[in-house]
């Protein structure tokens, strides 16, 4: 058997192989006589002996292999091709953390994907209503219960890292032990990722509510956040909201699948341009760009502070 376990949500695609490990060996070699662990950088003899050996002691071997397929070159990908058709003795696991569409394209997956015995298992980032679901799902395996508005603002400042996110459940459950965890709590208690605060900021700003927005700023630059960079952010963010206002102005039934393919967007960041879209007008958006590239200027010929030119773009928005 060939399982391969892949994706750049390494925290998933680590819990998979993990739960793969732990069965097997509650199954089959409670001693652990017959499990090895390689990386791609190991010999590949020494890798191919261990999968067609016989078993210690036991009825199953498993092999796991780190990275194999990613960094495998094309000319070398035949030396492997009996992975595909492993012995029926032996569990071949290989753990990749490349991106599940790239990993994809790798003229070795291709070629052991083919086998007769063969599990995938894809780990991509989560996003959206599969990034809720995964995260509601999380909070009750840990005896905890969460308000539909305090899930979707965890979502929203964490994002697809469930490293950050199983750490900041943990943290929530325990926080609300006798109750479900509500918006205040995720206020007080998660510290979102850059990308994370702008949405927020900006979700803060459309809902012209200037107190939480100048709230999450100084978050922010209390946390270390460069005043340029928030710059950054927040100009990429109002170009996005120009495309997704433009487009509902033409169409007002734009979905946010069609945003995403018109402005190669992934799902999540089209959905949240939409929706925060809906609440300017073409002509604020555009005079907020103008000022962006008024302040871009100033910014770069010394006339303006980057901190003086992010409160005036969050100024201008808010109005």
């Amino acid at each position: 058997m060939l399982i391969l376990v892949y994706g750049d949500d390494t925290f998933r695609a680590q819990e998979k192989v993990t739960k793969l490990r732990e069965a097997f060996l509650e199954k089959h070699d409670k001693a652990g006589f017959n499990l090895a662990e390689f990386a791609s950088s190991d010999k590949p003899g020494e890798i191919l002996q261990a999968v067609s050996s016989l078993p210690f002691m036991g009825s199953k071997r498993m092999v796991v292999i780190r990275d194999l397929v990613a960094t495998t070159k094309a000319d070398a990908k035949d030396q492997w091709a009996s992975l595909a058709n492993t012995p029926d003795s032996s569990v071949v696991v290989l753990w990749e953390t490349l991106e599940p569409k790239a990993l994809e394209k790798k003229p070795l997956f291709a070629l052991l994907s083919k086998g007769t015995d063969v599990h995938l298992y894809a780990c991509p980032l989560l996003e959206g209503q599969a990034l809720s679901k995964w995260t509601s799902d999380r909070i009750k395996e840990l005896g905890g219960q969460i308000a539909p508005d305090a899930l979707r603002e965890l979502c929203d400042r964490v994002g697809g890292d469930l490293w950050q996110m199983d750490g900041d459940i943990r943290k929530l459950v325990a926080y609300s032990p006798r109750r479900a965890i509500a918006l205040s709590d995720v206020d007080l208690l998660v510290r979102a990722t850059f990308d994370g605060e702008i949405f927020a900021l900006v979700d803060a700003i459309s809902r012209r509510e200037p107190a939480r927005a100048i709230r999450l700023l100084e978050e922010e630059r209390l946390a270390g956040g460069s005043d340029f960079a928030i710059f950054g952010m927040l100009a990429r963010q109002v170009r996005l909201l120009l495309g997704a206002r433009a487009s509902l102005d033409e169409n007002p039934r734009a979905t946010s699948s069609q945003l995403a393919a018109d402005m190669e967007l992934n799902p999540f960041v089209a959905q949240k341009a939409i929706d925060q879209a809906r609440k300017f007008t073409l002509d604020d958006l555009r005079a907020t760009h103008d000022l962006l590239f008024r302040y871009d200027a100033g910014m770069k010929s010394g006339v303006l502070d980057a901190e003086l030119a992010v409160d005036l773009v969050t100024t201008a928005l808010i109005r």
